[in-house]
């Protein structure tokens, strides 16, 4: 079976790439797979690579050129399944959704008028791709996304929710105290502390975070994010908690900033998953995430994690008092996470994939 697989980024610092390479090293084995991206991170030997060329000026530059070169490339060759991560192509016979950009602006749409300009291209365009006649499949990475797709695009043809999985051997506990201690050392993080951990763009909850630390006299907030910082900073200073946020920017094994911390908090109002989150549990940390996001299906909350709801900052506040209060359900709750993470492995996703694969062409011989 000959599979295109499409993507912006087969590149792992981002969260579709890490998905895509994940599946393609997998699919690899079973299929002869070519990978259409725009930016390589990683290379695998069974697989083949064939760039897009595309104008990334901005994000809507970066969409609206790269499927339209996608086409143009997709139609020189001859493949059984053309697989689309996400708005990138417009002949895919699958569709994996990683975000409804619908449901995300409506969310929380953009204060800067500049930013407005994505939601208003992207979304009626967003509406026609998932509207496309040849798709007959969507993966969601969540219910919540194949419940969005649905509702604001009309999707009624054949789902199915394939959660991504977690590499479990990188991301895993400390294995003890001195390799705990070297990390809080790296990150120049206080021994003695109460270490919260941040990871990911800073506007799913950043500002939140930072705001219950004048509570907390004994936390100290390790944040780890590409984005730009400097307003988070400055409201750091203003509620005189500055000393105690390490403003670490990028890093490249993040696996490293779990291991030194106690906790994750991420209290984001919308997120189509929410990788990190996994990436937290799967360390053995205790969670506390906003209870919209994808990730809040894999939480039971007070059994592997705990949920709050972001528009009220006393439930997240809530949430911290408890966890400092009984220290031990904290680690409860982190072990009981790690064996959540561990039902979903990326093994798992590429064989439901594979399956759904099998039975489309199953379909279409019959047809």
């Amino acid at each position: 079976m000959k599979i295109a697989l499409v993507v912006h980024d087969f590149d792992p610092r981002f969260g579709q790439g890490r998905y895509t390479i994940e599946l393609a090293r997998r699919l690899g084995s079973r299929y002869d797979v070519s990978v259409y991206a725009n930016r390589f991170g990683i290379f695998e030997p069974n697989l083949t690579f064939r760039k897009v060329p595309a104008w990334r000026r901005t994000a809507l530059t970066t969409i609206l050129s790269f499927s339209w070169a996608a086409e143009r490339l997709l139609r020189r060759r001859d493949y059984d399944l053309i697989h689309a991560q996400g708005l990138t192509c417009w002949q895919a016979d699958v569709i994996t959704a990683h975000i409804c950009n619908a449901a995300r602006y409506r969310n929380s749409p953009p204060e800067q008028w500049r930013k407005r300009l994505f939601p208003f291209v992207v979304m009626p365009l967003e509406r026609r791709f998932y509207r496309q006649d040849r798709a007959q499949h969507l993966l969601a990475i969540s219910h919540k996304v194949a419940e969005e797709i649905s509702t604001h695009y009309q999707w009624s043809r054949a789902r199915t929710v394939v959660y991504h999985g977690t590499d479990t051997d990188s991301f895993c506990p400390a294995k003890n105290g001195e390799e705990r201690g070297r990390l809080r050392g790296y990150f120049q993080l206080p021994e003695d502390s109460w270490i919260w951990l941040f990871v990911g763009e800073a506007d799913k909850g950043l500002s939140l975070v930072i705001e219950q630390l004048p509570c907390f006299p004994k936390a100290v907030l390790l944040v780890i994010s590409h984005a730009n910082l400097d307003s988070f900073q400055r409201l750091a200073r203003h509620l005189v908690v500055d000393s105690r946020v390490r403003f670490h920017g990028p890093e490249a094994d993040t696996s490293t900033a779990y291991r030194a911390a106690d906790l994750f908090v991420y209290p984001s109002t919308y997120d189509a998953f929410g990788m990190v989150v996994a990436e937290a549990m799967a360390t053995a940390l205790p969670v506390v995430v906003g209870k919209d996001i994808g990730a809040a299906e894999w939480i039971i909350s007070g059994e592997n994690g705990l949920l709050c709801d972001p528009r009220q900052p006393a439930s997240l506040r809530r949430q911290l008092e408890w966890l400092q209060a009984k220290p031990e359900k904290a680690c409860e709750l982190g072990r009981a996470a790690r064996s959540t993470v561990l039902q979903f492995s990326w093994d798992k996703c590429a064989a439901m994939t594979a399956k759904i694969y099998e039975e489309l062409l199953a379909n279409r011989s019959r047809t």
